[in-house]
């Protein structure tokens, strides 16, 4: 199976690259009103539409005309979808960043410099800024073990991403991750119990209190009060991305040392569902499960172990054991009315995972208590 994992870079800005990055939102928004205008939901249907006009406006190298098209047609699709439900903002989307995406035809990767085809035998050079981190794909990019796809450009850097073939084998055993805020819980059918202190919650809660005493300053101090949002603002996404990081590499050590695939719930969406009080809200919405997710699969999949993601619906509100409705039995406890069982709500989520996944369920599960379970503890 081939991988993608997209590493940023820094680069040398110019004049050339951002009059590029103008045209290119123009290229976009102009076939976003052609497609709207004429009723087009095809990508190879708006290329075709429109390529005469687009070359006689811009001139550039045809493959620009052929990814503004791609981009556009994608942008339309999620547009409409999110107007069938009712949530789409504006009349039409609208691209407004900076940014343009190239394939393989319209660039060359030299490893410290990119060259872009602009125009016929045309070329624009862009030099790379880059630490140790993109050293190392740069390094097994040049013996050959990876290779490069579309990359995206935007104001502050160039993304490249880099393409890797593994083997994802049927592993020997497979572990449930539950993800909560403050806290990651993995369970196999071994069983081995694995979990994992967060601070994330702490990251957000902090942060946000700053913001608060910070916005109170806006109305005196206006422009002190921007910079210091922007600053904060930043420290916090750092701090939060490193802290998913630190978890994602522990949970996939983990699994590699017991050889086992991932099992992870689909979450996709659950913001839209989320319908609670203002402060749990505030909370969670700036859950960082995706990200979380994201890093975890990305580095299994590095690793060779494959990640599947199973319908959340149910997982810990229902019985393991007999499918029963739980009810809560003190902190962090439920209880099976039906047939007795008690466990913590992390790892009977887990556990039902394993079990919508066919996999065994651990010996003791029917009747181990969370004091009796194999478990490591970890804070991150």
């Amino acid at each position: 199976m081939e991988i993608t994992l997209s590493v940023p870079f820094g680069y040398e800005q110019s004049e050339e690259i951002r009059k590029l990055l103008e045209d290119f939102r123009d290229m976009l928004n102009f076939c976003i009103e052609r497609a709207l205008k004429d009723n087009i939901t095809s990508y190879a249907r708006l290329r075709k539409h429109i390529y005469r006009e687009w070359k006689s406006r811009w001139g550039y190298s045809t493959h620009f005309c052929h990814s503004a098209c791609l981009i556009a047609t994608s942008m339309l699709k999620s547009w409409r979808k999110l107007k069938r439900k009712g949530i789409a903002k504006g009349e039409k989307p609208l691209a407004k960043k900076l940014f343009m995406r190239l394939d393989p035809q319209l660039y060359k990767f030299y490893g410290d410099k990119i060259r872009i085809s602009v125009r016929h035998r045309k070329f624009l050079f862009i030099n790379l800024k880059y630490g140790e981190y993109q050293k190392r794909f740069i390094e097994a990019w040049k013996e050959g073990k990876l290779k490069t796809g579309e990359i995206t450009i935007n104001e502050g850097k160039i993304v490249v991403p880099f393409k890797k073939d593994v083997d994802l084998s049927s592993p020997c055993d497979w572990i449930a991750i539950d993800i909560n805020e403050s806290n990651v819980t993995a369970v196999s059918s071994n069983p081995h119990i694995l979990r994992i202190e967060s601070s994330l919650r702490t990251i957000h809660t902090t942060y946000f209190n700053i913001t608060r005493r910070i916005q109170r300053l806006k109305k005196f101090k206006p422009k002190t009060a921007e910079r210091l949002l922007k600053k904060y603002s930043g420290r916090e996404k750092r701090k939060a991305k490193d802290e998913c990081h630190k978890i994602a590499r522990k949970i996939v050590n983990f699994a590699k040392q017991h050889h086992t695939g991932i099992i992870m719930e689909d979450l996709k969406g659950i913001r839209r569902r989320i319908s609670h009080n203002k402060n749990l809200n505030r909370r969670l919405h700036s859950w960082n499960f995706t990200r979380l997710q994201f890093c975890v699969e990305y580095k299994a999949k590095l690793n060779g172990l494959p990640v599947i993601h199973v319908e959340p619906k149910g997982t810990s509100s229902l019985c393991p054991i007999c499918g029963g409705k739980l009810a809560p039995n003190g902190y962090r406890l439920s209880k099976c009315n039906g047939c007795g069982y008690e466990n913590d709500r992390d790892i009977i989520a887990c556990l039902n995972m394993l079990r919508m996944w066919g996999v065994p369920l651990p010996p003791k599960a029917a009747h181990e208590t969370p004091a009796e379970a194999e478990r490591i503890v970890i804070k991150s």
